[in-house]
């Protein structure tokens, strides 16, 4: 914090200019936030960045703490220790120093070589979102959700950071990170998994190919933005929900010729009646 009380925003360095990097780092620099340094794998993709914001390029992951009061490794979880281990090897000053990792599935077990060695505050930062590549991901950053584990003020840092990105923190101490995880899995990932289902019945069925890439994206849209103001139970509609077993039947005879297809159906047509029953049982 300065005299006058206000915390100070700590310069940034990113490790990882993929597609949660680059998006933070853009959101971070929005929000009046100094982007130090950029680093990463790819010389190109470093370099294009580091120039956008800014930032110089780092080849050596351990420099970007020489030049950064917090660093973000931004990169896949396997990756996360052997980079925390290989940057404990080969810091030079790390003094007030921070580093977090963005991973939802792990605590901060992976960053123990820079906390022991170096003396770090260390922390996870998760963004409970999903980004696409380029430019436009940093959209997706406002009304995010971030998931802080990390030492004391540390820990207040961050949650001022995901304020300032318009963004809402949260605790995610003491949470069982891999159930947690599967959860964000189920929201961000299976519904995309779920679309091409969709979209390949609708072409079997005889539509063409942009009509139903098309008109199943905008149905599963229009689903999504009636979840903005009604609970998952509220929300669902078909045949399922309403208890229209012959239907149910109709789908799954037509189903018949893919039999992965037809289970996923049926399971999912099975959880979706229990949604519907616990919903009628606790309005009972």
């Amino acid at each position: 914090m300065d005299r006058d009380g206000i915390m100070q925003k700590p310069t940034i360095a990113i490790i990882g200019p993929g597609r949660a990097g680059s998006a933070l780092g853009r959101a971070l620099r929005s929000a009046g936030y100094s982007i130090a340094a950029i680093g990463g794998r790819n010389p190109d993709n470093v370099r294009k960045l580091a120039d956008e914001l800014g930032a110089r390029a780092c080849q050596s992951p351990a420099t970007t703490i020489d030049v950064a009061d917090l660093t973000i490794l931004a990169v896949p979880d396997d990756v996360i220790a052997p980079l925390s281990a290989e940057m404990a090897d080969a810091l030079c000053s790390s003094a007030g120093k921070a580093a977090v990792h963005l991973s939802g599935a792990q605590d901060r077990t992976p960053l123990t070589p820079l906390a022991r060695q170096g003396s770090l505050r260390t922390g996870v930062f998760h963004p409970l979102q999903t980004f696409r590549r380029g430019p436009q991901a940093v959209r997706n950053v406002a009304g995010t959700y971030f998931g802080i584990d990390a030492d004391a003020g540390l820990r207040e840092q961050l949650a001022e950071m995901a304020t300032d990105m318009h963004g809402h923190p949260f605790d995610l101490s003491g949470i069982d990170r891999a159930l947690y995880h599967a959860a964000a899995v189920f929201a961000a990932n299976y519904p995309m998994t779920l679309l091409a289902e969709a979209i390949a019945v609708a072409g079997e069925a005889g539509l063409g190919e942009e009509v139903a890439r098309q008109g199943m994206t905008t149905l599963l849209a229009g689903a999504v933005n009636n979840l903005r103001d009604l609970a998952p139970a509220d929300a669902i509609t078909g045949p399922a929900s309403r208890g229209d077993d012959g239907t149910i039947q109709r789908h799954l005879a037509a189903l018949k010729h893919d039999p992965a297809a037809q289970r996923l159906y049926q399971l999912l047509a099975d959880r979706t009646k229990l949604l519907a029953r616990k919903k009628n049982e606790e309005a009972a």
